[in-house]
């Protein structure tokens, strides 16, 4: 039987697992239910009115993508990592990975593993970063909810000083389908680990990767995830839950890619904590990119800064809807939220949205966005001093882009993604694919 359309494949999915935990089995019946009766949003819902899903709607992508032997060819990373972990085509990949390097304070298994030891304890997890509320993609992840990666600091006070890789990879060169990938990050209380976190992929695939991050008091998380070029359709979900004086830093890198949502929810639980969510990204041809973000600030003396900047030539489309909500008992919060877009031609689009929801008296709040051109008059500059006009856009692009990456303490890591970012933009503004 040809599976058609994505009920008919999350019905026939969702038979197969042998599921033995009752709230497993249940949350996997309710997504089942609310996909079929919500299925895709259209135009008129109003967090997916810039980003249109009809493509992925008709159903290319519905069928899961087959076990795959293959790594789309990209250069690789740069920097020394303590680990790897490979999940090809929503499958954890332990011949594929290296975690020979581990400490015993950090602990790594498939989310398989986890489902078939401990299906209640799984479930008490999804159910602390992820409401019943319908979510398509969420939805889909948990009628279809099968693998993924389970990370552990479970020592305190353990600081893993290298950065553990995660490498995902949706190979659809022998057929178009999807893979629905779920992880899972608990840090002990003054843990602190690093991810680096790469997306590949290859032919006409839906990647729905989806993450919950829970920070103990004291802990820190710095993520980098890296969108490797020409990616196609991937919806990229994390919630975090922070406790008292922990920490979370996350830099979104991306050269491109046919459709990409981001969506970040960051909740402070306790006082004193603090996030910095960081994004650099360029589109070109028809790519679209979507960025929503939420902040709750739900406790007093909590920080955060976010800065998304965006580069976009010939006909591609950014959008970024950010918000931060400060609720009545944040006093004395300090909140910063910027989105800045270039647009190298006339066919470009920017959507931004940035909003403020204060209910507390005491706080320092700030948000703004910028759409514009380059300069012109640093253009001239550059060429006056012997650059030439397309070496002169190439550097305005780069110094536009390099305050996002700041932050992150490997230059090798930092200067690669940004000559990637640099590279997949055409300066004059057109497609030359």
């Amino acid at each position: 039987m040809v599976v058609e359309t994505w009920s008919e494949q999350v019905q026939t999915c969702s038979l197969n697992f042998d599921d033995q935990g009752a709230e497993l089995k249940k949350r996997r019946e309710r997504a089942l239910e609310q996909f079929e009766q919500h299925g895709f949003p259209g135009r008129k819902h109003e967090e997916w009115r810039y980003t249109p899903l009809s493509r992925l709607a008709a159903g290319p992508c519905a069928p899961l993508l087959e076990s795959s032997q293959e790594i789309p060819f990209c250069p690789d990373l740069p920097g020394d990592m303590l680990a790897k972990v490979v999940i090809l085509n929503g499958e954890f990949r332990a011949d594929l990975s290296d975690l020979s390097r581990l400490p015993a304070a950090i602990r790594i298994q498939s989310l398989a593993q986890l489902r078939h030891s401990d299906p209640d304890q799984l479930a008490s997890l999804l159910d602390l970063y992820w409401t019943q509320d319908s979510h398509p993609f969420h939805d889909l992840s948990d009628a279809l909810l099968d693998d993924g990666v389970h990370i552990e600091v479970v020592e305190e006070g353990a600081k893993i000083d290298s950065p553990i890789h995660i490498m995902h990879v949706f190979d659809g060169q022998a057929r178009s389908g999807s893979a629905h990938v779920t992880g899972l990050i608990q840090l002990a209380a003054g843990a602190q680990l690093q991810l680096v976190e790469e997306i590949r992929s290859v032919g006409q695939v839906l990647g729905n990767l989806r993450w919950g991050v829970g920070l103990d008091p004291r802990s820190i998380l710095k993520r980098v995830r890296a969108f490797r070029p020409e990616c196609a359709s991937i919806f990229h979900g994390t919630r975090v839950i922070q406790q008292q004086d922990s920490r979370f830093e996350d830099l979104f890198c991306s050269s491109g890619g046919d459709l990409i949502r981001n969506e970040l929810h960051v909740s402070h639980e306790g006082t004193g904590c603090h996030c910095d969510l960081l994004g650099a990204y360029a589109g070109r041809g028809k790519n679209h990119l979507d960025h929503h973000t939420t902040i709750d600030h739900k406790v007093e003396d909590c920080t955060s800064n976010e800065i998304y900047r965006g580069v976009l030539s010939d006909l591609a489309r950014g959008v970024f809807s950010g918000m931060i909500h400060v609720h009545p008992d944040a006093q004395r919060t300090d909140a910063k939220q910027s989105n800045d877009t270039i647009l190298l031609s006339e066919g470009a689009e920017a959507d931004t949205r940035p909003r403020l929801e204060i209910y507390a008296d005491d706080v320092k709040c700030t948000h703004g966005a910028t759409i514009g051109e380059l300069d012109e008059e640093a253009i001239f500059y550059l060429r006056s001093r012997g650059v030439s006009p397309d070496e002169a856009r190439k550097i305005l692009v780069r110094a536009f882009t390099s305050e996002v990456f700041h932050a992150l303490e490997d230059r090798q890591l930092s200067d690669f993604i940004a000559d990637e970012i640099q590279q997949s933009i055409n300066p004059d503004g057109t497609d030359r694919r």
